[in-house]
């Protein structure tokens, strides 16, 4: 069975990996590019950008000459650009992922009223590595609770526009949620001066930002005496554009609603 696949910012840095990633996936077809209004792309043949064997898909700047019902929008963009993408489908029946980071609340009500009436699999990390960290974190919240103390630390690509990123985010809701906690409550975002004894409920939170690092994320246990450290690292952008491709396979046979990479991957 073949999955026909639109990429919303096909020529960004994670456009382009989902992009090689489907031309080398036998179950995959490339039915449509998407770039932003504007862009000197808009109406290019993408074989402009991914060679001669590549040719046949226009770049469009609106998804209203694209077949919307039969193919998967993936979208890895800027808040601003899913945003934009969410308004144009509202009332459109499709399937989307979505692995935009940095969104508002706004933005994710915005996805979860969408979802009423398409499919869209919505995930700060689409790595099974980080999903399986996700779980692993969750169960040792759990188990360890407030005995150990829980600081995260992500460090990402000089690049990046948010902090602290998606997947951190998600792994302090986790731990957070495990803990029976506020997550806005309990995150303390880096320490400076005379901050005081830290206190049970806080969960430590620490972003890097240097140099082409991919992405790195560890959540530390600390308690007396002992710690215990989850951590994931991921050496290339292939592997979140592997687990996107991965993603649009499953969710085309999915009914309208919110879907993660947890209940692709049955954690």
């Amino acid at each position: 069975m073949t999955t026909n696949i639109i990429i919303n910012g096909i020529l960004g840095r994670m456009g382009r990996e989902i992009a090689h990633a489907a031309f080398a996936d036998m179950e995959i077809a490339l039915s449509g590019a998407l770039e932003v209004v504007g862009h000197p792309a808009i109406d290019k043949d993408i074989s402009e950008f991914f060679g001669p064997e590549h040719s046949g898909v226009p770049i469009h700047a609106s998804v209203d000459s694209l077949d919307l019902e039969q193919s998967v929008i993936i979208d890895f963009t800027l808040p601003e650009g899913t945003e934009s993408l969410l308004n144009t489908i509202a009332d459109k029946r499709t399937s989307v992922v979505i692995g935009t980071t940095g969104l508002t609340d706004n933005q994710i009500g915005q996805i979860e009223q969408v979802a009423k009436n398409a499919a869209i699999l919505f995930s700060p990390n689409m790595s099974l590595g980080v999903n399986f960290l996700f779980y692993l974190t969750k169960i040792a919240a759990e188990k360890l609770g407030t005995d150990f103390d829980i600081e995260i630390v992500e460090a990402h690509h000089r690049f990046k526009k948010d902090a602290p990123s998606g997947t951190a985010k998600k792994l302090g809701e986790i731990a957070a949620e495990a803990l029976e906690q506020s997550y806005n409550e309990s995150m303390r975002h880096g320490r400076e001066g005379i901050v005081g004894e830290r206190t049970p409920k806080e969960i430590g939170m620490h972003a890097l930002r240097g140099g082409d690092i991919v992405g790195e994320h560890t959540v530390l246990f600390a308690g007396l005496g002992e710690r215990v450290e989850l951590k994931h690292c991921a050496h290339s952008r292939a592997t979140f554009a592997q687990g996107a491709i991965r993603a649009a396979k499953w969710l085309a046979t999915q009914k309208p609603g919110l879907y993660s990479m947890q209940d692709l991957l049955g954690f």
